[in-house]
């Protein structure tokens, strides 16, 4: 099983706004509403692989929250929910053909001691069940920064996949987890400078404490991984864009899809790279395509970088 820990869930709004720009009245063509966030658009992905994930997670515990539960058990995902105070989180997705995307987050439902325990305490629960643990997004409000940290070194042995940003990610790659997934941006905040070239981000990944590897996103460019002294440049096929917004949670589905099944890290790079690829061609995040994800497996480059 793939244990999924996001604390910070969300009811996503994906709204397509024709030729949208801010301050202006538009129409909307088209308004989608599902329970969301990192971890279930990892679970979604991860599904579509053929995967059973269960999701450990925190909602608000307003009509909404109500809502998230009998939406995820709609969407056949396994959800262990812990119920925070107040309002649920939402989050606004604006899709404009052609544009691009525009992405407002809020930030969650207050949590305290409590609720950080509960979730660590449902984690602990289902250790004993899985086989990796997907750690991935922002903390609420009130969950310490330590809290992902912590969780790894409660998870020994246990293959684990990190992602997320700021002071939780500077706090959790204390505790050494299996693989790192980043955006280029993140991983500058986390080395404290900027990384232009291609060479820049190599060497960056690599003064990161991982058991065994650093995957490092570069948008349309691909990603690359770094881990053991080599690194790797996988670039995704052309598909044609719908939506970038989930694409890398469904990157982070591949990866521990492939771990999974024991394949090696740099075949797990290739099935997380043509995931997200497939991703990008929906619109809805982590909503993607086995059928799809099979075709364009094959046309990732992968191609081995040099000493840089």
């Amino acid at each position: 099983m793939l244990l999924v820990l996001s604390p910070n869930l969300c009811v996503d709004r994906v709204v397509v706004v024709p030729d949208f720009a801010p301050g202006r009245v538009h129409r909307a063509r088209a308004v989608h509403v599902l329970a969301s966030g990192k971890g279930m658009n990892v679970a979604r992905a991860a599904r579509a692989l053929g995967v059973e994930a269960t999701v450990v997670g925190a909602v608000g515990d307003d009509a909404a929250g109500r809502w998230f539960v009998t939406d995820a058990r709609r969407q056949g995902i396994a959800l262990r929910a812990v119920r925070g105070r107040g309002a649920t989180r939402t989050c606004t997705v604006i899709v404009a053909p052609g544009l691009g995307e525009t992405v407002v987050n809020e930030p969650g439902p207050q949590a305290d001691a409590r609720t950080a325990d509960l979730l660590r305490r449902r984690v602990r629960r289902l250790l004993g069940q899985a086989s990796v643990l997907v750690l991935t997004g922002s903390l609420p409000p009130g969950v310490p920064a330590t809290f992902y940290r912590d969780v790894i070194a409660e998870a020994p042995g246990r293959p684990t996949v990190l992602d997320t940003s700021g002071e939780a990610l500077r706090q959790a790659v204390a505790a050494v987890p299996t693989v790192l997934k980043v955006n280029r941006e993140e991983l500058a905040t986390l080395v404290g400078r900027d990384l232009t070239a291609l060479g820049d981000v190599v060497a960056a990944a690599r003064e990161v404490p991982v058991r065994d590897g650093v995957v490092v996103t570069l948008g349309q460019a691909g990603a690359v991984l770094v881990r053991a002294g080599r690194a790797w440049m996988a670039r995704p096929p052309e598909v044609r864009r719908e939506s970038a917004v989930g694409a890398g949670d469904s990157l982070a589905a591949g990866l521990a899809a492939a771990l999974l099944a024991g394949q090696p890290l740099v075949d797990a790079l290739r099935l997380g790279v043509a995931v997200a690829a497939a991703d990008v061609a929906t619109l809805l995040p982590g909503t993607v395509e086995r059928a799809e994800v099979d075709r364009l497996l094959p046309l990732v480059a992968v191609e081995p970088l040099g000493a840089a």
